[in-house]
C-alpha cells in the first residue's frame, strides 16, 4: 500500500505541471489569459511546486503577488516593462502629493522632487517635518502599494497591480475536506468604482465626473426618515450635472485615460500634469496613425476582447500614445467603450468663431466647457503634539494627531486663472490652510498658507458659459463673489465677504485670488500658474463694452472679426464713434 501511494504520487506529478493542483483542482482562472491549467499556481505565488507535503508546498509562497516588491518577481516576468512604469508613477510614489504639500507648509521654497512614500517609510517619526507627518497620517492612505489589510473603518485600497485591475474578490467554500477556491477576477477594463477609491478628495474630480458634489455633512436630502446620498459614513453628496462623457456615453475613467498616463512612461514625474498624455483634442481633433505601428495596440484589443482592432487610431499630441479605441470610421471620429464596445461618434472641434478667434486662443477647453467646480475655502489644520494617530506608511500609532476642520465647501462657476500649461483654465482653493499647534497648554500658530491650483474639474458639458459670465463676472475673474462695476474711471469692486470680520488673519477676502488691479493674493504651487494680472483683468472686462450689444456668435460681426475689428478702429461703425471719442 505504502509502495503504491509513493506510485501514485509520482504518476501525478509527471502528468501535472505542478503539485499544487494536486490539491487545488477545484480553483478557478482569474481570467482567460492566466488560465491556471496552464500557468498552474506558483509561477506566480511562489512555493515548491514539486513538493509533497502542503508545509513543504507552501514554504516561500507569496499569497498576494500583485504587490509591486512581489510583482517584479512574479508579474515581471511576462510585464517586466510595466512594472517597472508602475514602481516609477505617482501613483506609488506620492511625492508629488508630498512634495506639494512641503511647499505649502512653507518648508521649501519651491516644489522639490523627494522619494515620496519609499523616501518617508525609512525615515524616523521623530525627525518628520510637520508637512511629513501630515502626508503620513492624512495623505498617504492613498498609493497602489498599500497594505489592504489595514483598512477597518475605511474603503480597503492598495495591494499592488491588483488596486486597479481586481474586478471581483476571492471566494472560498469549504464542504468537508473539499475546498473550493474561487480566484480573484483580473481584467483591464477596470471599472472607475476603483478609481474613486481614491480620486474622491483633493479636487474631487471623481465625484465631480458622475455629478457627485460633497456637501457639508448636513446628510440631505431626508429620505424615508433617514439620511440618504451618503459617500460613506461621514460623508454626503449633493446631485449635480454630470460631465457629459459621463451622463451621455457613460464612459469610464479608462475610455479616456490611457495606460501610459495612468501606469507611467518609465519617468518619475513631480506633477500629475507632467504624468498625464492625453487632452481634448486627442479625440476631438484627433491625429490618426495606422495601428499597425503600434505592437502593442493588437495586445491590448486582444486583452479586452470587446474592442476591435481597427486600422487607423489616434495617438496622443503630447506622448505619442496609441488610443486603441479611439479610430478613424470613414469620415467620423468613434469611440468605443471598454467596458462592453458599444461604440459612439465623437463630435468634431468646429471652426466656428468661439474657436478660431485669435483673442480665445490661450483658453482652455475646459475653461468654457466646465460646468462647475468644486471649492473647498479655508481648512483649518490643528495638531495636539501631545496626541497620537495611526501612520498609514509606518502602519502604526505615532506621536501627533491631526484634525482637519473645514470653513466652508461650495459648488459655483469655475474662477479662471493661468493654468500650468499657460493656458487659462479654471481654478480653485487648493488648499487654503490656518494652522493651529496645541502643545500641553501652550497654543501656536506657526504659518497660514493660502493657495489656489488650476485643473479640469470634470463636469465637462457640450454648451459653453455665455460670453457675460466671462468678461463681467468677479468671481471668473478671481475677484471672488461681490459687485463687479465699471466707468469712465476705471474698475470698481465692492466683495462679500469680509475676512477680518470672520477672524481670519487675512486682510483680503477668502474666494479672492487677486485684486481688482491684479495684486495676487494667493500662491500657485506650479511655475506657470498665475492669476490675472492688471492688464489682462482691464482687458477681459473692457470686452464687455461690446459684448453688450454683440453677446451672441451668430452675429455678423464674426463672420470676419478681423474685418469688423479694423471698421471699428477706423470709426466707421455707430459704436466706434460714441466709444473712441
Amino acid at each position: 500500500m505504502k509502495y503504491f501511494l509513493i506510485a501514485f504520487l509520482l504518476i501525478n506529478l509527471l502528468q501535472a505541471k505542478e503539485s499544487c493542483l494536486n490539491c487545488h483542482s477545484d480553483t478557478t482562472s482569474m481570467d482567460n489569459f492566466h488560465d491556471i491549467k496552464t500557468m498552474g499556481c506558483a509561477s506566480c505565488h511562489g512555493g515548491d511546486k514539486t513538493a509533497l507535503s502542503k508545509e513543504q508546498a507552501h514554504k516561500n509562497m507569496v499569497l498576494n503577488p500583485a504587490r509591486l516588491e512581489h510583482a517584479k518577481i512574479f508579474c515581471g516576468k511576462c510585464h517586466k516593462e510595466i512594472v517597472n512604469r508602475v514602481q516609477k508613477s505617482i501613483m506609488n510614489s506620492m511625492s508629488g502629493v508630498l512634495d506639494t504639500l512641503k511647499f505649502q507648509f512653507k518648508e521649501t521654497k519651491q516644489v522639490t522632487q523627494s522619494g515620496g512614500i519609499q523616501e518617508l517609510r525609512a525615515k524616523p517619526t521623530s525627525k518628520q517635518s510637520l508637512a511629513e507627518d501630515h502626508f503620513s497620517k492624512l495623505c498617504a492612505a492613498c498609493h497602489i502599494n498599500q497594505n489592504e489589510k489595514i483598512f477597518k473603518n475605511y474603503t480597503p485600497r492598495g495591494g499592488g497591480c491588483v488596486d486597479c485591475h481586481r474586478i471581483a474578490p476571492a471566494k472560498i467554500t469549504t464542504t468537508g475536506n473539499h475546498v473550493k477556491i474561487i480566484h480573484p477576477k483580473l481584467s483591464t477594463k477596470i471599472p472607475s468604482s476603483n478609481c474613486l477609491k481614491c480620486h474622491n478628495r483633493s479636487n474631487r474630480i471623481g465625484l465631480s465626473y458622475f455629478g457627485k458634489f460633497e456637501s457639508e455633512g448636513y446628510g440631505t436630502p431626508y429620505i424615508h426618515g433617514k439620511l440618504s446620498h451618503k459617500l460613506d459614513k461621514s460623508r454626503f453628496y449633493y446631485d449635480l450635472p454630470a460631465d457629459i462623457h459621463h451622463s451621455k456615453g457613460g464612459l469610464d475613467c479608462i475610455d479616456c485615460h490611457s495606460e501610459v498616463g495612468v501606469m507611467g512612461d518609465g519617468k518619475k514625474h513631480l506633477h500629475m500634469e507632467d504624468a498625464l498624455d492625453i487632452s481634448c483634442q486627442d479625440c476631438h481633433n484627433p491625429t490618426f496613425k495606422p495601428s499597425s505601428n503600434y505592437p502593442k495596440v493588437a495586445m491590448l484589443s486582444a486583452l479586452n476582447g470587446n474592442i476591435p482592432l481597427v486600422k487607423q487610431i489616434a495617438v496622443t499630441a503630447k506622448k505619442g500614445t496609441p488610443l486603441y479605441n479611439v479610430a478613424k470610421d470613414g469620415n467620423k471620429t468613434v469611440i468605443y467603450r471598454k467596458r462592453d464596445g458599444k461604440k459612439f461618434t465623437i463630435s468634431k472641434l468646429s471652426n466656428k468663431p468661439y474657436h478660431n478667434l485669435d483673442i480665445h486662443k490661450r483658453l482652455d477647453c475646459s475653461a468654457c466647457h466646465s460646468k462647475w467646480i468644486a471649492s473647498c475655502y479655508g481648512c483649518h489644520e490643528v495638531y495636539f503634539k501631545d496626541g497620537k494617530q495611526y501612520d498609514w506608511i509606518k502602519h502604526r500609532k505615532t506621536k501627533g494627531q491631526w484634525m482637519e476642520l473645514r470653513t466652508y465647501l461650495r459648488y459655483e462657476s469655475p474662477a479662471l486663472a493661468i493654468g500650468y500649461n499657460k493656458r487659462i483654465m479654471p481654478t480653485a482653493p487648493g488648499c487654503q490652510v490656518l494652522t493651529t499647534i496645541y502643545e500641553g497648554n501652550k497654543t501656536t500658530h506657526p504659518f497660514h498658507s493660502f493657495a489656489y491650483a488650476a485643473w479640469s474639474p470634470h463636469t465637462t458639458s457640450k454648451d459653453a458659459r455665455g460670453c457675460i459670465d466671462c468678461h463681467f463676472n468677479p468671481l471668473t475673474l478671481g475677484l471672488g463673489n461681490g459687485v463687479l462695476d465699471m466707468n469712465k474711471s476705471g474698475i470698481s469692486f465692492m466683495p462679500y465677504y469680509d475676512s477680518n470680520a470672520s477672524g481670519l488673519p487675512i486682510s483680503y477676502p477668502i474666494d479672492a485670488l487677486i485684486s481688482k488691479d491684479g495684486k495676487q493674493f494667493q500662491s500657485f504651487s506650479r511655475n506657470n500658474a498665475r492669476g490675472f494680472n492688471k492688464k489682462e483683468v482691464n482687458k477681459i472686462v473692457d470686452a464687455y463694452k461690446c459684448i453688450i450689444c454683440h453677446g451672441k456668435y451668430n452675429d455678423k460681426i464674426y463672420k470676419d472679426f478681423n474685418a469688423s475689428k479694423k471698421r471699428f478702429k477706423n470709426r466707421q461703425t455707430p459704436c466706434a464713434k460714441e466709444l473712441l471719442k
